[in-house]
């Protein structure tokens, strides 16, 4: 008996002992294809997850296979019934009798119910394939995957793995990958998977780099495999980040569940924090007549005016504070003074500074996708409500 029996008798022994023989056991599976890049060829490459448990989930027994059919790489639908069949084999190895199959694609689950049929012959053939081992059970039913994020995520990973087997090589004693991003050749060890669904596996330095420039544009952290269009998962980014970058993550992914009409960020330099308007403290001794500016802090506990963005001006109107000399010589009246200076614009949504580099004066905030006129500042809504044209002269400064 070679390593391989060895392991499969170890692993029937280990499931039969924590389930009787009738019990109905349930096998989850996943078949991914994927295009990958393997030293200078790109090839399509497949791989299975499989995972089989009891009906209590007392006991799981999960493996990876290849798929290496060309004829199953070529069809998505293909490659998920061919891992319905490795599965199915699989538990008949360890002797399950009674079995529920789930499916997370509502095509396979119809053609397997015999509810609908399939164009493609490969899938046509794979489908008697999977009847044929049906009635090897005794009681055999087909499903729909249960929203389980755990299993689903496992098994996906699993197919992954598979996948990722293949696509490397061996020189001397040195191990290699080809990262899909930049083509280097590069240690396994130096790949980050992505795990926030995708698995794709990406070199440290491409990733660190489509990390950092996501990052300083602002935008959502995708995985920069090409086409994928999963966002990256703090998990993702340790490792590869530094405190300040974590933060910031921490900070945008806050900011996103907040409306824009809502956000409020308290305005000390050393605390900056966001909040909901809607979670705001009123200050302490108020005059009730200011209420709907006044706020406190809920990380520093500064009282300050939402409307004014400065600490809070008691005894004083908004309209008499901007008079005041305190005001005047404020940060925040320097800048709105720089701002009308250089000819630069606010959003009429959310009041950050916008500067256009060129082109069409009708532009869009990139902070809450506001559309408004850079030259008044009047926002668009269906149509512009101002009657200035798109591409009337330049504002000073440009």
């Amino acid at each position: 008996m070679d390593a391989n029996e060895l392991e499969l008798a170890r692993q029937k022994l280990d499931l039969v002992s924590l389930g009787e023989s009738s019990s109905t056991y349930r096998l989850y599976s996943k078949g991914l294809v994927s295009e990958e890049v393997v030293k200078d060829d790109t090839m399509l490459v497949g791989g299975s997850g499989l995972s089989l448990c009891d009906s209590n989930d007392n006991s799981k027994l999960e493996t990876s296979k290849a798929l290496r059919n060309k004829r199953v790489l070529a069809h998505p639908e293909a490659a998920e019934l061919a891992a319905i069949i490795q599965g199915l084999s699989w538990a008949l190895e360890f002797g399950v009798k009674n079995i529920q199959f789930f499916c997370d694609d509502s095509i396979i689950l119809d053609y397997v119910t015999r509810k609908a049929a399939p164009n493609e012959s490969i899938v046509a053939t794979l489908l008697e394939k999977v009847a044929l081992l049906e009635k090897k059970f005794t009681t055999c039913q087909a499903l729909a995957v249960e929203r389980r994020g755990d299993i689903n995520s496992s098994v996906i990973k699993l197919a992954r793995d598979a996948i990722a087997s293949q696509t490397r090589w061996r020189e001397g004693d040195t191990e290699y990958e080809t990262c899909p991003a930049c083509y280097a050749h590069v240690s396994p060890s130096h790949k980050l998977e992505v795990r926030s669904g995708c698995f794709h596996r990406i070199c440290f330095t491409c990733i660190g780099d489509c990390f950092s420039s996501q990052l300083a544009r602002g935008d959502t952290l995708l995985c920069p495999y090409s086409g994928c269009d999963k966002e990256l998962v703090l998990e993702d980014c340790r490792g590869i980040a530094d405190d300040d970058a974590l933060k910031l993550i921490i900070h945008r992914k806050k900011e996103k569940v907040i409306p824009v009409s809502d956000r409020v960020y308290c305005p000390k330099p050393s605390c900056n924090f966001l909040m909901s308007d809607r979670d705001l403290p009123l200050g302490f001794s108020i005059d009730p007549r200011q209420k709907l500016v006044a706020r406190t802090c809920v990380e520093c506990g500064l009282c300050f005016c939402k409307n004014c963005h400065v600490p809070w001006h008691y005894k004083k109107t908004c309209d008499e504070f901007k008079k005041s000399h305190s005001y005047l010589t404020s940060d925040a009246a320097l800048f709105d003074s720089l701002v009308k200076t250089e000819g630069w614009m606010k959003c009429p949504q959310c009041a950050t500074v916008v500067q256009k580099d060129g082109g069409c004066q009708r532009i869009k905030c990139r902070h809450c996708n506001q559309k408004f006129c850079y030259l008044c500042g009047a926002a668009l809504r269906k149509k512009m409500s101002c009657t200035c044209t798109p591409h009337q002269g330049t504002r000073l400064g440009f």
